[in-house]
């Protein structure tokens, strides 16, 4: 009974997760408003200059084959010479339509290149400057707008980019430039809502966590703590440190913390639920009042989040 009690006066506050998540993505998530006259791909142009080319070369392949037929209608072809005299001008011929239509495709190329040009400037904006908005999580000012002169050849003249904190500090936090301190508030119970005129029953604690980071320098002794170093130390890298003997509860479940010695691991093993704990007659009222009062006001001993 006495080894009962004195591990109720020392009954801790363990939380079962954190209501927020974090998340990472790319840090800069951009939208890009194109001109205009800049929205056709280079593929999309070729097949519109070899469409041209095919045309142009078509066209000229059939007024040649018509002005053929016109001419061999007109020959005598009962002659004797008539057959060499035959293949030297189809010989001729064919060397004549391929120059005549490899022209007329070149050129179609080019009015076909000068056209989109064209239409390109025409459609293209006026402006003179590129202006970036760069999306914030200030409330008053949520977009920050700059500008510049818009540079040689560029195709478009506004930019939102939004700028991903959270993948930028942990960027930051995997290079060893800035660490993480969190900070952990006990909001009690959560609100208990009726349905079908029932209460629901809480499970567990409402725990805030705040974050801060800070920046590792010389100037902040790389936020060395000689106090953490000394009392909280944890022996071998692999190995955690042993949390205190004693009764820890999430708002739900009485557990008793326990540790592995071979792994190096703490762990927590349930043993009985927080109402029959504080229903029951062996555990002293002041214990009890104490326990209510910690689950209430005090901040948690133990954090872990779950992702």
């Amino acid at each position: 009974m006495t080894r009962f009690l004195l591990l109720m006066s020392i009954l801790l506050i363990v939380c079962g997760s954190v209501t927020a998540v974090m998340r990472f993505a790319s840090p800069l998530q951009s939208l890009t408003l194109w001109d205009k006259g800049g929205s056709m791909s280079p593929r999309e142009k070729y097949l519109k200059k070899y469409k041209a080319g095919l045309e142009a070369e078509k066209k000229v392949r059939e007024e040649l084959k018509l002005k053929h037929d016109a001419f061999m209608s007109k020959q005598d072809t009962k002659s004797a010479q008539w057959a060499k005299k035959a293949v030297a001008y189809e010989r001729r011929r064919k060397a004549r339509e391929e120059k005549m239509a490899g022209a007329a495709c070149d050129e179609a190329f080019k009015k076909a290149e000068a056209q989109m040009e064209q239409q390109s400037g025409e459609n293209k904006l006026k402006s003179r400057y590129q202006f970036v908005g760069v999306v914030g999580k200030h409330d008053k000012k949520p977009i920050t707008w700059y500008a510049r002169k818009k540079l040689t050849g560029a195709k478009w003249s506004l930019r939102i980019v939004h700028v991903n904190q959270g993948a930028i500090i942990k960027d930051l936090f995997n290079r060893g430039k800035v660490d993480m301190f969190a900070k952990y508030k006990n909001n009690g119970f959560p609100v208990q809502n009726e349905d079908d005129g029932e209460a629901s029953t809480p499970k567990s604690l409402q725990i805030k966590g705040e974050y801060l980071v800070r920046e590792r320098s010389w100037r902040t002794l790389w936020n060395f703590s000689p106090k953490h170093f000394f009392t909280d130390p944890s022996g071998m890298y692999w190995r955690e440190r042993r949390l205190r003997q004693g009764l820890y509860t999430d708002g739900g479940t009485v557990y008793e913390s326990t540790y592995r010695y071979k792994d190096g691991r703490n762990g927590f093993r349930p043993v009985n639920s927080l109402g029959q704990f504080m229903r029951d007659s062996k555990v002293d009222v002041s214990t009890k009042r104490k326990v209510a009062k910690r689950i209430k006001m005090d901040t948690p001993d133990i954090v872990v989040e779950k992702s």
